[in-house]
């Protein structure tokens, strides 16, 4: 397990949220998943929700954006800026679009939306007050982040120059790369194989569970799908989940210590 009490590193993972046709619904769903508690932010913010785990905030979740085009309901990734005027630039020259503007959201730091080169939504995050997740690689917290992608070269080299990271290539029959700050593993990049079907460009998040088939089985129970077996692999066991109002994210098991 990870408790992050500082700002985290420029180009590296610090916030995910959920943007959901159904925030109440969502809230329950994920409390009985995951054992978040919720703090519902004011009118000024939206009803912006922070998930807590115990005291240490882990995730945030929200309505759709009203007087905004419709949106597909997705687990949305942040990544630090300590520049987020100078990294929308880059990213822009890059290929890169902007989807929503950079907003300040005093005082809690400064956000921006843009669709990378193959079309995968992603976000930035300059902390002031709010350093994105303070809690990580435990139950009910962040373990990963994986970008499905249908031009896997095209996303490697944006997100390396972007981020200022290393992409290793992973043995296998999967194109896959690990983005890096170092030894720091930060995010995955992996090819869409035609065979899976229509997946469009899109990051997805994991978190960790305390036991992989107990919190399938739960989602189901609870109106959610699991996407094909739960499946053992050198990371620890994994299943791939779509929340009951159409979000997709991915729980795993670490290995037994």
């Amino acid at each position: 397990m990870t408790t992050h009490s500082q700002v985290k590193p420029a180009g590296t993972p610090t916030w995910t949220d959920l943007m959901t046709p159904d925030p109440d619904g969502a809230r329950a769903f994920y409390h009985a998943i995951f054992g978040w508690e919720y703090d519902i932010g004011g009118p000024e913010y939206g009803g912006y929700t922070t998930n807590r785990l115990g005291n240490r905030n882990a995730a945030g979740l929200s309505g759709m954006p009203g007087g905004m085009p419709p949106q597909a309901t997705a687990w949305g990734l942040y990544f630090a800026t300590h520049n987020i005027d100078a990294d929308v630039a880059r990213a822009v020259e890059l290929g890169a679009s902007v989807v929503f503007p950079t907003m300040a959201v005093e005082p809690f730091g400064s956000m921006v939306t843009l669709k990378d080169p193959t079309g995968a939504m992603f976000s930035l995050w300059q902390a002031k007050m709010h350093i994105g997740w303070q809690v990580s690689n435990e139950p009910g917290s962040v373990a990963w982040h994986e970008l499905y992608t249908s031009d896997a070269k095209t996303a490697k080299a944006f997100y390396s120059a972007l981020l200022g990271a290393s992409a290793d290539p992973m043995p296998g029959g999967l194109e896959y790369y690990v983005m890096k700050h170092g030894a720091d593993m930060l995010c995955g990049i992996m090819q869409i194989d035609p065979a899976w079907g229509p997946i469009p460009p899109c990051w997805v998040n994991y978190f960790t569970v305390a036991n992989a088939d107990e919190s399938a089985a739960r989602i189901t129970q609870l109106g959610g799908q699991i996407i094909g077996p739960v499946d053992d692999s050198p990371f620890g066991r994994i299943a791939a989940a779509i929340d009951p109002y159409g979000a997709t994210f991915k729980i795993i098991q670490p290995p037994a210590q």
